[in-house]
Parts: C-alpha cells; sequence; structure tokens
C-alpha cells in the first residue's frame, strides 16, 4: 500500500484536529482532549488536567498558522490515517529540562509523538512519518535528531505513541541514555 506523507501547514490544521477528533481514544479518554499540545506547554500537571479539548484544538490550530506546531499527516489517498509530532526541539517547553544538557547549543529536531489510526497500526505509517521528518531535519541544516520513546513493551500498543526503539535504530539513530523507562535516542547529521 502506498501512503502519501504531508508536512503540516496551515491548510491541513482542520484535517489534522478533526483527525484526531475522529479517533477512539477510550484506553486513555484524556488523551482525546491533547491535540497532541502536552509536550508544548509548561503549566503544572494538575493545570495540563484542567485544560479542555476546545483549549488545546483552539491553541493548535493557532501554533499550526503561526508555524510553531509542526509534524506530518499520513494519508491514504484523501484519508488521514497518521501523525507525527516533529519539529525544533525548542517548542516542547516541557521537555527541556531533561534534555538541555544534550541538546547545548545544537539545532536539534525531536520526534515525540505518533498517532496512527487503529486500522493502520503495523503496516509501517509511523516508520514513513518518522523517515520524513528526518530527511526534512537533514535538509534544512539540524544539526541532529533526538526521540524518547518509552522502553517498556510489555504496555498496550497505544503506550508506545512515542514510537519504538527498533523503528529509531533502523534509520540510524542510537540510544545515548536511559532516564528511567525512557529511552534517548540521537541521530547526529554529518552536514558540517
Amino acid at each position: 500500500m502506498k501512503y502519501t506523507i504531508k508536512p503540516l501547514s496551515p491548510d491541513l490544521a482542520a484535517i489534522f484536529t478533526e483527525y484526531l477528533e475522529s479517533l477512539d481514544f477510550g484506553h486513555a479518554a484524556h488523551w482525546a482532549t491533547c491535540f497532541c499540545r502536552f509536550y508544548h506547554t509548561n503549566c503544572s500537571y494538575e493545570q495540563w488536567q484542567t485544560r479542555t479539548g476546545v483549549e488545546n484544538r483552539t491553541e493548535a490550530i493557532e501554533q499550526i498558522k503561526a508555524g510553531n506546531m509542526k509534524g506530518y499527516l499520513a494519508f491514504d489517498g484523501d484519508k488521514c490515517i497518521g501523525w507525527c509530532n516533529a519539529s525544533n526541539i525548542g517548542q516542547y517547553i516541557r521537555l527541556e529540562k531533561d534534555i538541555k544538557h544534550i541538546v547545548k547549543d545544537q539545532k536539534v529536531g525531536c520526534v515525540i509523538c505518533f498517532v496512527i489510526h487503529q486500522e493502520y497500526r503495523k503496516q509501517g505509517v509511523a516508520r514513513l512519518l518518522l523517515k520524513q521528518a528526518v530527511e526534512d531535519f537533514k535538509s534544512q541544516g539540524f544539526d541532529a535528531v533526538l526521540a524518547m520513546p518509552i522502553m517498556d513493551l510489555n504496555e498496550e500498543s497505544e503506550k508506545l505513541y512515542r514510537g519504538t526503539v527498533n523503528m529509531y535504530q533502523e534509520l540510524g539513530f542510537e540510544e545515548i541514555e536511559k532516564q528511567g523507562n525512557v529511552s534517548i535516542m540521537w541521530l547526529k547529521f554529518n552536514n558540517h
């Protein structure tokens, strides 16, 4: 099956939000209101829990239109089947303290979240999204790409929303440290 990958753009903001609204998040109901804004915020976890889906959706659309929220959408024909949140590491405020010792003064991309339609899982959609993100980070002059997959593969498949260690290793990422059950994966480009 041939899928198309498109970078998130203001023109695709409505498709992005409609795609996330169409999914069944029964396994983790609070994910249905996230609209992939969690890592972009620095509010306390308690404050995050009080944010509504409407607030997150509105903020996502505003940030997409402002060019601050980036990522990739996967399509099967005209049907959106997947999303990957991938941007400059500086956009993920919530991660800053955990990774600043790694990033230092480098221009680093980050791939943090995948949301693949249930009917299209285990068909390589996340790998296609990741490959496009890495290619674009490289062509845009980034020094490296960071990812933070969760290690415990005994979890339900939905908990693999950060991708798997294997899919990153296939593209040359290496584990550079562990933080609890999170593997810090790093892909250095030789642009310079």
